[in-house]
């Protein structure tokens, strides 16, 4: 069967081209990925660069492959035992909704015990429940069941009713998220006219989403200052920390400063030192800084963990917190067997030692913002409790819910299901007057 009726249809060359470098490349993708631990889109982007003679297509077609590869892994190759470009093909039919033709081609070479048909418009529980029927004349077969799609050490530390919920939104590639720096309409509009759908968000109205894979600089370069590609869950954080006009914050681990020109952006008028242990990030977010007309940003190399503390203090710091990433897992499929319990213990402590060592940079009265795009126990709610225990000086300060209007405590858990976007949890303080 052709499940691609598109009229321009790639020439044999270009598709047994795609299904030779698919083959060459998997076996060491996979134990890089695997065994190693090295993220699949480094090493994807490395490969890039390596073969200049590959155009767009070519990278459409590896990147759809690798990260279906990846999401699927747990079953397809976990669990089912099948052969790498095997899986390749059967993860990607369970992705997408159209087989593009170098896939159909592909299963030339493929030994599945079934004709390919793509299943991206079913639930998840009828992708498990077909594979089962279809595998289950295999030798060794043992039902699937939803938790063989992440590490074993999942359900030790997320929350056990959220395990579930987790599994499914993991298995769906959610949208990309734009924060409109100039507000909403304008972009909307300029989308549409290159045929591209987008969505505001409900209560975040300069959050704007559109499919993911967009290129967004190639589809509108002129609007390019107007905008940030941010996860919504992200620009939350900024709407929880709340800067005022005038005031002077601290980015404390910045990266490429996603956040820190939020802040900006909020303020209008003030300024933000923006640090991190790596002086490259420090540099590009220097850039994209310039890129937004945005000034009165300062960075300085800085170690949160182990470097002493500035005498200087601060309205407001920000601790964007190095973390395990498990909230990120829908975008980063192949980071779940990268992962461990351990990981999440080691990023925990890290993440502790971090608040203790800014605390002293917080003015009495300032605010103290912690964030992690991450859903476990260790790196969330038991961090908190762990700072909160040790100084009496500081306590939760509650705040709306940026994504609903809804009051919270001081702490908010945003899962992946609350505006298709990342895991992210954030903590806000307020250090005592005295």
């Amino acid at each position: 069967m052709d499940n691609n009726p598109q009229p321009n249809r790639l020439p044999e060359k270009v598709v047994r081209r795609h299904a030779e470098i698919l083959d060459a490349i998997l076996p060491d993708f996979s134990k890089l990925v695997i065994e190693e631990g090295r993220p699949a889109d480094g090493l994807l982007n490395g490969y890039l660069r390596a073969h200049r003679e590959l155009g767009s297509r070519d990278r459409r077609f590896l990147s759809q492959a690798l990260f279906s590869y990846f999401r699927w892994y747990g079953w397809t190759v976990g669990k089912l035992g099948l052969s790498r470009l095997d899986a390749a093909l059967l993860g990607t039919a369970l992705d997408l909704e159209l087989l593009p033709q170098s896939f159909l081609y592909l299963e030339k070479r493929c030994n599945l015990p079934f004709e390919i048909e793509p299943m991206g418009a079913m639930s998840l529980e009828d992708k498990r429940s077909a594979l089962n029927e279809r595998f289950r004349q295999k030798d060794g077969f043992e039902p699937l069941e939803t938790v063989g799609l992440v590490l074993e050490d999942f359900s030790s530390v997320v929350d056990p009713d959220r395990v579930e919920s987790c599994v499914v939104e993991f298995q769906r590639r959610p949208p990309a998220w734009i924060r409109c720096r100039t507000g909403a309409a304008e972009l909307k509009n300029a989308l549409a006219e290159k045929s591209i759908p987008s969505s505001v968000h409900g209560t975040m109205a300069d959050a704007l989403s559109v499919e993911a894979g967009v290129s967004l600089a190639n589809a509108i370069p002129k609007e390019a200052a107007q905008f940030v590609v941010q996860d919504i869950s992200s620009q939350a954080v900024g709407r929880v920390a709340d800067p005022k006009t005038g005031e002077e914050w601290w980015d404390c681990c910045a990266g490429a400063g996603g956040k820190a020109l939020h802040l900006m952006d909020l303020m209008k008028d003030g300024k933000l030192l923006a640090s991190d242990n790596r002086i490259p990030v420090l540099k590009e977010l220097k850039k994209r800084a310039r890129k937004h007309g945005i000034r009165h940003i300062r960075t300085q190399p800085f170690n949160a963990v182990n470097d002493e503390p500035f005498t200087k203090t601060f309205d407001g710091v920000l601790v964007d917190a190095p973390c395990s990433g498990w909230g990120t897992w829908s975008r980063n499929p192949d980071a779940r067997w990268r992962a461990s319990r351990r990981d999440v213990v080691q990023c925990a402590t890290r993440q502790l030692k971090i608040l203790n060592n800014v605390k002293w940079c917080v003015k009495p009265g300032g605010t103290l913002v912690y964030s992690v795009c991450t859903i476990t126990r260790p790196e969330t709610e038991e961090v908190v409790m762990n700072f909160l225990d040790h100084h009496s000086n500081f306590k939760l300060a509650p705040f709306a819910n940026p994504l609903t209007g809804e009051q919270t405590d001081g702490q908010l858990q945003i899962w992946p299901w609350d505006a298709d976007c990342d895991g992210m949890f954030i903590a806000k303080f307020v250090r005592d007057e005295a």
